[in-house]
């Protein structure tokens, strides 16, 4: 059945008109895209403004409630922290990603079109034109279907995915068909294929903000990952990290001595953003707060990446005698890292890194109104390292694994940590993994002096959260993985080294809202927790389920009024008498 989808509500091309309008006038006043220097800049719109950074980083594992007290929240943000479908609007909310990435769509077909109208491409610049067009309308489908649907799994060929638009709009409220996720994969690698063989850099006078051809095999790797083909994605892997990958990282240590500026977060998060710097493959920009909300500033801090997550799952700390966190992994605590975290305590209690920069466009002065926005790196050379593990991984290549996870640590750790020598081994990491518990799987509860308060026996193993001084079993960097393929065996080599690349890149991509794939392609169970006053868990209001179908976001609003198919839901959980207490008398 045909439905609508929803992108007839934005007019297309250069000059854009009101969203009102739409079903007064078809969209045929658009810009003639007939000579090279038109599409040109024509795919210069074939980019989005938008994000989807804040819906996807609030939904993970990376936040948690700090409690209705704090009043630095906004009505957007509880009901994505939640997984409720969004009924507030907000420059970051899912509607407007989701018609920015069909604008994007329809501007990249329309550059494909006036190419064709040329006679093809039959230039140097029209076929790196063409490919451009092509590498952006595959992006753009490719975050469609990794947001608003389940993730892609090879043995369900009839999941719904997106519709997958290859032309554009020549008729007024065109009705569109939503595809299958297999179909919209398929789609996608067609467009990658047809591109990376003409992809190049000659025409931009911005490469970083384009498809640059490292960006575009570190797209390909990524999307390789995810179809689970990973002989592909280790090969265009090689292409962007040449034969030292060591030399394109990003250097971490430099971050370190960069002085607070005005704002705060400068001179770092712009450095971060920096064109030049080789780990930097693809820098977009959006409309958008995350600077604020993961930065310096007290906005946003009721969900937060506090203290708690900080110490026992992403970074870690020493508590007592024990460490904790990825840092572990090699013996060290927060200090360890060569750009340690920036720590905030008290009712603003988050652990943040800066990373992204907050610019605010006024445009009225007098009514101090305007836009956020901010610069983030869509793909770099660090997570094109982790993905290209990730692979080796899954194809039982340990030796060449470790390789890239020694690359890997030894760039984000400290000189002094480096000096120690230390280097990781398939063996150290089963054990190093064996010996630390699983998140949310204690099955009994303690005090904050360690004493066990009651058994828990005959409850779920993954009921209960543990309070306490030892946390390593309360919260972990490691967590049950439930892909939709086959892995080895939990505390196998496999297993335990896919337990660190996941750690890995949850650290790598902080704040940017990736952890939330990871989540949905790995099948990781997480909790919404409660703290208490004091950064600890108090209880636990909600679970997202292995198979739960609120991993696959609710297409918007706006997109459903118009006749599109929903993505299904249950009944909501949230103060249904699911609410599991982290503390027993």
């Amino acid at each position: 059945m045909k439905k609508y989808i929803g992108i007839s509500i934005i007019a297309m091309g250069l000059g854009l008109t009101a969203c009102d309008d739409f079903l007064d006038k078809l969209p045929d006043n658009r810009t003639e895209a007939n000579t090279e220097e038109k599409i040109q800049k024509l795919l210069i719109a074939a980019y989005p403004t938008h994000d989807h950074m804040a819906f996807t980083e609030y939904a993970s594992d990376n936040v948690d409630d700090m409690g209705e007290n704090n009043p630095n929240t906004e009505r957007f943000i509880d009901q994505l922290y939640n997984w409720e479908d969004l009924t507030e609007t907000d420059n970051q909310d899912t509607e407007s990603y989701w018609m920015d990435l069909y604008q994007c769509i329809e501007t990249a077909n329309m550059a494909l079109e006036g190419i064709e109208s040329m006679g093809g491409a039959t230039t140097k610049t029209l076929k790196q034109a063409q490919a451009e067009a092509l590498l952006c309308r595959a992006y753009a489908h490719f975050m469609l279907v990794n947001i608003f649907a389940q993730h892609y799994d090879a043995n369900n060929a009839t999941a719904p995915g997106v519709s997958y638009v290859t032309e554009t709009e020549k008729e007024l409220n065109p009705q569109y068909q939503r595809e299958t996720v297999h179909q919209n994969y398929a789609h996608i690698e067609a467009d990658i294929e047809a591109a990376l063989p003409n992809v190049g850099d000659s025409y931009y006078t911005v490469p970083k903000y384009h498809f640059n051809r490292m960006a575009a095999y570190a797209f390909a790797t990524r999307f390789y990952l995810y179809y689970e083909k990973y002989d592909k994605a280790i090969e265009c892997a090689n292409v962007v990290l040449g034969s030292n990958p060591g030399t394109v990282l990003r250097d971490w240590a430099v971050l370190a001595t960069m002085p607070y500026g005005n704002p705060q977060q400068q001179p770092t998060t712009l450095h971060v953003i920096d064109p030049t710097l080789n780990c930097n493959l693809l820098l977009m920009t959006s409309y958008s707060k995350q600077g604020v909300y993961f930065g310096g500033y007290r906005t946003g801090t009721r969900y937060s990446h506090n203290s708690y997550i900080g110490k026992y799952e992403t970074i870690g700390m020493q508590d007592g005698n024990t460490l904790t966190g990825l840092a572990a992994v090699w013996g060290g605590n927060y200090q360890s890292y060569a750009y340690q975290v920036k720590r905030y305590t008290g009712s603003m209690d988050k652990w943040s890194q800066w990373r992204m920069p907050y610019e605010f466009e006024t445009t009225d002065p007098v009514a101090g109104i305007g836009y956020s926005h901010t610069v983030y790196s869509a793909f770099t050379t660090d997570e094109v390292l982790l993905n290209r593990a990730e692979a080796y991984i899954l194809k039982k290549d340990y030796n060449s694994a470790i390789t890239d996870l020694n690359t890997w640590m030894l760039n984000v750790q400290s000189a002094s940590t480096k000096a120690k020598g230390f280097r990781l081994t398939t063996e150290y990491v089963k054990d190093f993994m064996n010996s630390i518990e699983y998140a949310y799987t204690q099955n009994y509860v303690k005090d904050r002096t360690g004493k066990v308060l009651k058994s828990k026996q005959n409850a779920k193993l993954d009921s209960v959260v543990t309070v306490g001084k030892d946390q390593g079993t309360v919260s972990s960097l490691k967590k049950h993985l439930n892909p939709k393929f086959s892995i080895d065996a939990e505390g196998s080599e496999q297993e335990s080294l896919l337990q660190l690349v996941l750690a890995m890149r949850r650290y790598e991509t902080m704040h940017e809202g990736k952890r939330w794939f990871d989540i949905k392609r790995w099948g990781i169970k997480i909790p919404r927790r409660l703290m208490d006053a004091s950064s600890y868990p108090e209880k636990i209001t909600d679970w997202l389920e292995v198979d739960d179908q609120r991993r696959a976001i609710q297409i918007p609003m706006k997109v459903r009024d118009a006749g599109y198919e929903p993505n299904p839901r249950t009944e909501t959980r949230i103060g249904s008498g699911m609410e599991e207490m982290c503390i027993e008398d």
